[in-house]
């Protein structure tokens, strides 16, 4: 197992090292730990941009709004934080046993969590969300990529002595009905510990625990990783409707998509749940053209949720994927007056 620590990194870099992974690979499992140099707000991979961050207030601030590897929610970093990334290539998993994709974060933030404790933060535990908490308060943000042939990636960002929540005014305010969705209050190992711990120790702790999930020992990596180009953080949606933000368990989902002789045009999924990107590009790929029923929107999105390699967090049903583009087409034919 290699072990990449990165002082320094750019907020922009980090997340292209994330896509570059998943799009060229490492011959070995890898943890690579980032000192971010510069502040920045990651969204994550599928959240629309302008639901989820003032982007005026971002400009005026003039902290770089990115689109980061894992999915989830809108966080800030910046030095004080620190950027986890542990990839495993196809048929090498970090555990002593196999498991499905699906269950990436939960075997692999077994190595975060056992790293926190040693950090000062005695009481880390993970619930099944996208965060880690102590007591109660947030201390670290998880999510997961994969690919279809069987690479895995634990993303998470940690805050060591500066919490992760945006600045006042930054978020877009969305109101939920309950009021867990937002997540527990933020905290940082700093404040747990009285103490801030530099990076490379954070670093060491973090390889020496998820090293022990695979009985690997962690060897210094001196080469550069990979890197891949970012998502755009912001895309042209001219001609698309939107289905307005619908409730899930971690915050929001919603729908965007044109329409044309009563067919969807160009659909896009998006929100704060986290699912592979992979699988949402084909679920979009097969909705294009589909018909603007219920059961045909279903069925499209039963079988990509399915498919090898796919999983969807933070999303109670997979009707609330269906429903949320059916609202966004019935929004469409409502708009150009085409049912």
């Amino acid at each position: 197992m290699h072990l990449a620590v990165l002082a320094g990194c750019e907020p922009e870099r980090f997340a292209r090292l994330g896509a570059g992974l998943l799009s060229r690979g490492h011959e070995v499992p890898v943890v690579a730990v980032a000192g971010f140099a510069s502040p920045a707000v990651l969204l994550g991979r599928h959240q629309r941009a302008p639901s989820s961050v003032d982007m005026a207030a971002a400009e005026a601030s003039r902290l770089p709004v990115l689109r980061r590897t894992g999915g989830g929610r809108a966080l800030l970093v910046g030095p004080g934080a620190v950027g986890l990334l542990v990839y495993s290539p196809p048929g090498q998993q970090l555990a002593s046993t196999p498991f499905p994709p699906e269950r990436t974060t939960n075997r692999y933030v077994r190595g975060l969590l056992a790293a926190l404790r040693r950090l000062g933060a005695s009481h880390a535990a993970w619930f099944g969300r996208d965060f880690v908490s102590n007591d109660g308060r947030r201390v670290a943000a998880v999510a997961q990529e994969g690919t279809a042939g069987g690479a895995l990636l634990l993303e998470a960002l940690v805050a060591v002595e500066t919490d992760l929540a945006l600045p006042a005014g930054l978020a877009v305010p969305r109101a939920h009905s309950d009021p867990r969705a937002e997540g527990p209050p933020p905290v940082s190992l700093t404040a747990l510990s009285g103490r801030a711990a530099a990076l490379d120790e954070v670093a060491a702790t973090l390889a020496e625990c998820f090293g022990l999930l695979g009985s690997r020992e962690p060897l210094l990596l001196e080469a550069d990783l990979p890197e891949a180009e970012l998502a755009a953080t912001l895309e042209d949606e001219g001609g698309l409707s939107e289905s307005g933000p619908q409730e899930i368990p971690i915050g929001f989902l919603e729908a965007l998509t044109g329409i044309a002789a009563g067919r969807l045009v160009g659909p896009r999924i998006r929100g704060d749940f986290i699912a592979p990107a992979a699988t949402i590009r084909a679920l979009e790929e097969s909705l294009h053209g589909a018909p603007l029923e219920q059961a045909a929107i279903g069925q499209r999105v039963d079988e990509a949720f399915h498919g090898p390699g796919a999983f969807l967090q933070g999303v109670a049903k997979l009707g609330d994927v269906a429903r949320a583009v059916s609202l966004a087409g019935r929004a469409a034919a409502a708009r150009t007056g085409v049912a």
